[in-house]
């Protein structure tokens, strides 16, 4: 009975199954590819709207952050579930390239894209949240702080916490592969994607959205452009080594990166 219960081989069939899945993702049009980047980049724009929301007028606590984390981690449930090109997740796409399923130039090919196409999802929404009116009272002051406190940070900071930040939300993508209903991706998708928010750490297609709703909120400010930039290159890195070695660690772990390549 604990052997039925622990020996359970669906990690496994994942992790076997990974390096296909993930070389099909890159292998789509690119159309197609462009279009749900964008949706991707509007769905976690959506998220981090929702974590706004959740710490307006709140102060900074730990209880509120959690909260924050609880609202963002339905941006991607709905990429998720949708099924929308996110370029955290797509990081993952190192792991077929290891195993020879994926050419370097379609995945750097692929990830530009999607990169751009999250971008342009991310703007769209907080243009249209900004114009909307959304960023009165509190929900305005907690994304001008919220952006502040990410152009604070120095470029090794943001470097090592966009590594763990991808560590995270690759973690939830993986996880929720494993479910089979809806009820059971969001469930896997809640708990890291909470800790990232809650620990504050950088996801860059997040800081898409996050950073020009704080600018947005301060019309009288001049915007940090280069700050920005600079959070934007460090988090994209730092995102990539995050998410792709989650996903070669545990392909490596279930004896799937010998097999794939051979």
């Amino acid at each position: 009975m604990a052997e039925a219960i622990f020996d359970d081989p669906i990690g496994e069939k994942i992790a076997a199954a990974a390096p296909e899945v993930l070389a099909d993702k890159a292998k789509k049009p690119w159309a197609r590819m462009l279009i749900l980047a964008i949706m991707a980049g509007a769905f976690i724009a959506f998220g981090s709207i929702a974590a706004l929301v959740a710490q307006a007028d709140m102060g900074d606590g730990g209880a509120v952050r959690l909260l924050s984390g609880l609202a963002f981690s339905v941006g991607l449930m709905m990429v998720m579930i949708v099924g929308a090109e996110l370029f955290t997740g797509n990081t993952m796409m190192l792991l077929p390239m290891t195993t020879g399923d994926l050419k370097p130039g379609r995945m750097f090919g692929a990830w530009t894209l999607v990169w751009v196409g999250n971008l342009i999802g991310a703007l769209i929404i907080a243009l249209l949240f900004a114009g909307s009116g959304g960023l009165g009272d509190g929900v305005g002051e907690a994304a001008i702080t919220l952006a502040d406190d990410k152009l604070a940070k120095s470029p090794a900071a943001i470097f090592c916490s966009a590594i763990l930040a991808n560590m995270l939300v690759c973690l939830a993508v993986w996880m929720s592969m494993n479910a089979r209903t809806i009820p059971g991706k969001a469930v896997s998708i809640l708990g890291p994607v909470m800790i990232f928010v809650a620990a504050g750490l950088e996801h860059s297609i997040a800081n898409m959205s996050l950073l020009p709703l704080g600018w947005l909120a301060a019309p009288g400010a001049s915007p940090d452009l280069i700050g920005g930039l600079l959070n934007l290159a460090f988090s994209t890195v730092g995102n990539v080594i995050g998410g792709g070695a989650v996903a070669v660690a545990i392909a490596f772990g279930h004896d799937r990166l010998r097999q794939s390549a051979g």
